[in-house]
């Protein structure tokens, strides 16, 4: 229970200098069992603890982010006078280890960091003083832009540089609060429902985390969670007449295929063992050298990429980010041989495809002689 009275003299202990228009008080016993801070690193705080050598584990890792180096202040009253005793983040452990009780003063670390903030941020651009753009934007509208911002993630992704992971992520977040923001001015629902909508779902399917259920594994989680989702369509009163109905078709048809082939899976249609999965290649490979008409022959090749998909899945592998590195792999390769034929003085079209070959071979050995990044 937060006894406010403390907490005000804490802040008068403190002689904040800063011109603080708010700041969040928060129970800081409360962190024994959190994975996060429960302030924003836009907004100073305030936690009051009432017995932090309980706090000797978790409270190091909530500082080692953000505020590893951020400097602290720890404030403790000791009969009529006030402890005051500054640190940085990182150091927490050495200098809170042997103090029982008292307040911890976060500062501000970052400004505009909260979602809070982009949310007002985002309302502005759609207010009638904001952008003109923005305003006539619909959720049919901005569907090319949600498609091209989660395309845009997938490739930093593939590229593996976090600062590109950052802002692309930062770009799909605005699509996803632009449409909030638009559905919250006709009272349809705002971000805080999508929220608690995600938060309740998320909690209900992992009940071997947030209840007593026990699972073995990974697959028993899998399954469970196929169960669960079962239910939730009941309870919703939105059962579709198959499981894969709520799998969007408009996936790109090598994810829409190892998604259907999952979800079938996690119910029990599935091969036991790869063998057969691999001799159903063949298989089709051989179907489609007895096919004659374009219609057959379209279908069989429909059935050898189904099949090479199944391979994929059972090797744990994503098809389209196979397909995808494969693509990538050919671009570089066949850029290489755009550049060696440059050199030489001559076009694409001067080459014979003996020569090509030879190029593109030799595009393949720099690659694979190339030093490999961890």
């Amino acid at each position: 229970m937060m006894e406010f009275e403390k907490y005000f003299n804490a802040l008068k202990a403190l002689n904040l200098q800063d011109n603080i228009r708010q700041i969040r008080l928060v129970d800081g016993d409360q962190l024994a069992s959190k994975h996060v801070l429960l302030h924003a690193p836009d907004e100073p705080g305030l936690y009051g603890f009432s017995d932090l050598k309980k706090q000797a584990l978790q409270l190091p890792k909530l500082l080692a982010g953000q505020y590893a180096d951020a400097r602290l202040t720890f404030a403790r009253q000791q009969g009529g006078a006030w402890q005051i005793e500054q640190f940085l983040g990182k150091n927490s452990h050495e200098v809170l280890e042997e103090k029982e009780d008292g307040f911890i003063f976060f500062p501000i670390i970052s400004k505009n960091a909260s979602l809070i903030a982009f949310r007002e941020l985002v309302a502005h651009l759609r207010a009638p003083e904001g952008c003109p753009w923005d305003r006539e934007q619909t959720h049919a509208s901005l569907k090319p832009n949600l498609l091209e911002e989660t395309y845009e993630v997938l490739d930093a992704i593939d590229d593996g540089v976090p600062a590109h992971l950052c802002e692309e992520l930062g770009d799909l977040l605005l699509q996803i609060i632009l449409h909030a923001q638009i559905s919250s001015e006709t009272a349809e629902f705002s971000i805080n429902d999508v929220i608690q909508g995600i938060h309740a779902k998320i909690t209900f399917r992992h009940p071997h985390v947030f209840k007593d259920l026990n699972v073995n594994g990974v697959k028993d989680v899998v399954h469970n969670w196929e169960v669960l989702k079962s239910q939730e369509r009941e309870n919703n009163k939105s059962q579709k007449e198959s499981i894969l109905d709520s799998i969007p078709r408009g996936l790109p048809a090598l994810s829409l295929a190892q998604k259907y082939q999952e979800r079938a899976a996690r119910v029990g249609f599935d091969w036991p063992e790869i063998t057969p999965v691999l001799e159903k290649v063949l298989e089709e490979i051989e179907e489609l050298r007895a096919a004659h008409t374009k219609a057959e022959q379209e279908a069989e090749i429909g059935d050898l990429f189904f099949a090479l998909v199944n391979v994929a899945r059972w090797y744990g592998f994503s098809a389209e980010d196979a397909l995808r590195q494969m693509t990538l792999r050919f671009y570089q390769r066949f850029r290489q041989i755009e550049i060696k034929t440059a050199s030489a003085g001559k076009k694409l079209t001067d080459l014979s495809l003996e020569e090509m070959d030879t190029l593109w071979d030799q595009a393949k050995q720099d690659e694979s002689s190339a030093p490999q990044s961890d």
